[in-house]
């Protein structure tokens, strides 16, 4: 059986397979929808099946479309690398980046991380969508996106983690609270018992990572004076530095409230209050040079001996 396919053919697939959606990959690529749907059209024609099922009210990868998703990205992945090892890596040529990230990670470490690599890609466009740490492990498997980022070790065993950042748990408190950083630490078990807490909400990797240094440290989360729950950092750190309570949170998110004077931050000074941030891409998907290239990037950017 004779079987032609075009690279455009490959592109606009591999596009439509992570989007599930005709008119957003259409857009992404500069091309009518109609356009989009006559090349997905001729390709399944090419290959004598169905790739995409669709329907009025959604696209999903068929069995065939999920397995020769894999090898139209290992083909581009090759494309690409062979064209950079004879001409050298084009900077300027257009490109995209899709990431998913946990809270956390999304506010305050992507945007630094993005900044520098984009500035020598100019035409590189980066689209990011932010979810809990349990959504972005689950959206990671659809192969939607190029990355994640997330602040727990994800349990899919499908996704390579790769450390990128060294972050810790600090105690939040209002700037008013009468006690010494020194008395706190000394009877952290008692304090976090009496002082109101406010805690994220269930699925955050920063919730799972207090509930994991409760049962270290010999408390249970059922003995906390829970006030309220929040699903995002900020609005934490304004009801702390309101006097709504005390929270334990990322150290990076907390440092700017720190720093403004509007709350204060105790640091623990213990081992089982660090974390890791993770960047986590598919296993079964090869890296094309510009995936490579920023996987490399995140990984070296912050320089920081890993604990």
């Amino acid at each position: 059986m004779k079987i032609t396919m075009e690279m455009r053919q490959l592109e606009i697939f591999v596009r439509v397979a992570r989007d599930l959606n005709f008119s957003k990959a259409a857009e992404k690529m500069n091309l009518s929808q109609p356009s989009v749907s006559l090349q997905v059209n001729a390709l399944e024609k090419c290959l004598g099946a169905q790739l995409l099922a669709r329907s009025t009210k959604e696209v999903s990868l068929t069995k065939a479309g999920r397995d020769f998703l894999l090898h139209a990205q290992k083909i581009l992945s090759l494309r690409d690398q062979a064209l950079r090892s004879l001409g050298g890596e084009d900077l300027d040529a257009p490109g995209s980046l899709d990431i998913v990230s946990s809270t956390v990670p999304a506010q305050h470490l992507l945007p630094e991380i993005i900044a520098p690599f984009q500035k020598q890609r100019p035409n590189l466009i980066f689209r990011v969508d932010q979810a809990d740490s349990r959504q972005v492990e689950r959206m990671m498997s659809g192969f939607r996106y190029d990355f994640g980022l997330v602040g727990t070790l994800p349990a899919e065993d499908r996704l390579i983690r790769c450390p990128v950042y060294d972050d810790e748990l600090v105690l939040a408190v209002p700037k008013e609270a009468p006690e010494s950083p020194e008395e706190i630490r000394g009877n952290f078990a008692d304090y976090i018992r009496r002082a109101p807490f406010i805690m994220r909400e269930s699925g955050s990797g920063t919730r799972a990572e207090i509930e994991s240094l409760l049962s270290k440290t010999g408390l249970d989360p059922r003995d906390l004076r829970i006030r309220a729950y929040f699903s995002d950092a900020h609005s934490i750190l304004l009801a702390v530095a309101r006097g709504m309570g005390v929270s334990l949170v990322s150290r990076v998110s907390a440092a700017g409230y720190a720093a403004s004077g509007l709350l204060r931050v105790v640091e623990m000074n213990s081992p089982l209050f660090r974390r890791r941030i993770y960047l986590v891409h598919n296993k079964e998907l090869w890296l094309s040079p510009l995936q490579k290239a920023f996987a490399d990037h995140a990984r070296q950017f912050y320089r920081r001996e890993i604990f």
